[in-house]
């Protein structure tokens, strides 16, 4: 049998298997989630760039049935509006779960929805961490520490929002996250794109100095190509006030570039459901890249 009808199969009988627990289950809990996003930046470079838009908007629906949670969401990133989430998840009991349909890859220490990132702009001004793709995914979560692994159509698709459909040649994905040091997190995880056989390696340490201070380091290596790398502090100011300051940068086999970032960005909690944010960053100039400077503004609405 070709390994792309076994994983045909394996995807055919895990959603056989949540959609008969789905069946037996009492009536669905049904909740709503999501976030708005107004983004004003200026990017000084030559030339100048300006804007002021709705930048992102998300708004999910999630159902419980028994065992079995499905989630789905609707995402517009302030030019047009995709389905983002749809899988179903089977909570399979002593820690294990299945997952099926179209989820957010395991890979990345900075956040995908704007609400639970810590600064306004990404590490890498390119798209270095693989997002959304379709499959099916292994979890298993215990005490100290948690483990799984995705059979994926791909890697990175043609957006970041969608893998390219193609189960035959497909995507792989495993993490481990280790827990057992006090206020530390250890994450590992390591994809492979097989159609053009390129590993992908993501590992990032956090560490929660107290309730409101973190520090986090991220190291990302593409195979043959380049590495990525960030360290960032968040500084709680005041119960309402914090501070995240970053350095990142990059190193490409292909280009020989290099590049750092610097960024500062305050963040103000109006409260649960509003908070004001605000970024500087700086890149300084490359050979003949000249240095830009980026600032912004935004304004986060979630429920």
């Amino acid at each position: 049998m070709k390994t792309n009808t076994k994983l045909a199969v394996a995807f055919l009988a895990a959603a056989s298997s949540i959609a008969a627990s789905a069946a037996d289950a009492p009536a669905p809990a049904v909740t709503f989630d999501g976030y708005a996003v107004v983004t004003g930046s200026t990017v000084n470079t030559t030339p100048s760039t300006s804007s002021m838009d709705l930048s992102a908007a998300k708004f999910g629906a999630t159902g419980k049935f028994g065992k079995v949670t499905g989630y789905a969401s609707l995402y517009y990133d302030g030019t047009k509006t995709d389905l983002l989430d749809a899988y179903a998840s089977l909570d399979a009991g002593n820690g294990v779960s299945i997952t099926v349909g179209k989820f957010l890859s395991y890979m990345g220490y900075e956040a995908f929805d704007v609400p639970n990132m810590a600064q306004i702009s990404y590490a890498q001004a390119i798209a270095t961490i693989p997002a959304y793709h379709t499959g099916i995914k292994l979890d298993y979560a215990a005490a100290t520490y948690s483990t799984g692994v995705a059979v994926v159509d791909s890697l990175f698709g043609p957006s970041l929002y969608k893998g390219d459909g193609d189960l035959k040649k497909p995507g792989l994905e495993a993490y481990y996250s280790y827990k057992g040091i006090k206020d530390t997190t250890i994450w590992f995880g390591a994809a492979d794109e097989v159609s053009t056989k390129t590993a992908f390696y993501d590992l990032w340490v956090s560490y929660a100095l107290n309730k409101t201070d973190t520090l986090g380091a991220e190291v990302v290596k593409v195979e043959s190509a380049d590495v990525y790398w960030l360290v960032a502090y968040t500084k709680g100011l005041t119960d309402k006030w914090s501070l995240t300051s970053r350095i990142s940068g990059d190193d490409s086999k292909v280009t020989g570039a290099s590049n750092t970032k610097y960024t500062l960005s305050p963040s103000y909690t109006i409260n649960d459901h509003f908070i004001a944010r605000a970024e500087v960053s700086y890149v300084p100039s490359h050979g003949a890249t000249k240095s830009s400077t980026y600032l912004a503004g935004q304004t986060i609405f979630k429920f």
